[in-house]
């Protein structure tokens, strides 16, 4: 929540989109465990209220089945932006397709995470799904109760995209997916590449800001 709307009001964070209404949609208990059923509601919740961008940082490394799938994929078509976090489930070398769900579906932007030197995070899952990157390493947001921690992992990823989908909409963005694509900063081998997608989200440039100076 701190990443994608903390405001800014000259202390602590700002968020990449502080002007954002958020919406909690409770799906996992305190231990961080929940169900595919509840998620499906609140898919289901965002449909019926208008939601614009879901942020879902969480994961499962089995597949859910056909059932969530179409959970995702019909609230998608429905105009929805689903971003996710690749999931923690990566190797030093980053070999391997090991991207988790949510962010396996091709409805769902699969998020990995980078460092503060935009190399990736040897943690952060690799493999064909992923389509962007973000900060993930040593990031300072807001936690329940007040004050500020920092937390690594690709959970930590997604919300700088989610934040920045929240920008482009009310800029008149209206092919949001394709344009973080053809924004984002090329990491990596050139084109999309299994470690970092198309790259590093620009939110300047996504959302039509000038450069900065």
């Amino acid at each position: 929540a701190g990443t994608v709307a903390a405001v800014d009001d000259g202390s602590g964070v700002v968020g990449v989109a502080p002007e954002a209404q958020l919406y909690a949609l409770k799906v996992l208990n305190s231990s961080g465990s929940g169900s595919w059923s509840d998620i499906i509601a609140a898919l289901e919740w965002a449909v019926d209220n208008g939601t614009q961008v879901t942020n879902n940082s969480y994961g499962s490394g089995a597949n859910p089945g056909s059932i969530v799938q179409a959970a995702y994929d019909n609230s998608a078509a429905a105009g929805i932006v689903h971003v996710a976090s690749a999931g923690n489930s990566g190797n030093k070398p980053g070999r391997g397709d090991n991207v988790e769900w949510p962010a396996n579906y091709a409805s769902v932007i699969a998020v990995a995470a980078t460092d503060s030197k935009d190399k990736r995070a040897r943690f952060s899952s690799t493999g064909s799904s992923v389509e962007l990157a973000a900060p993930g390493v040593a990031i300072r947001s807001t936690v329940p109760g007040g004050g500020y921690e920092a937390w690594n992992g690709t959970s930590m990823a997604p919300p700088h995209v989610a934040g920045t989908a929240a920008l482009m909409i009310p800029a008149g963005v209206t092919d949001v997916r394709g344009v973080l694509r053809s924004t984002a900063d090329d990491l990596g081998d050139g084109g999309r590449d299994t470690k970092y997608g198309y790259g590093l989200v620009d939110a300047d440039e996504a959302a039509g800001a000038p450069p900065p100076p």
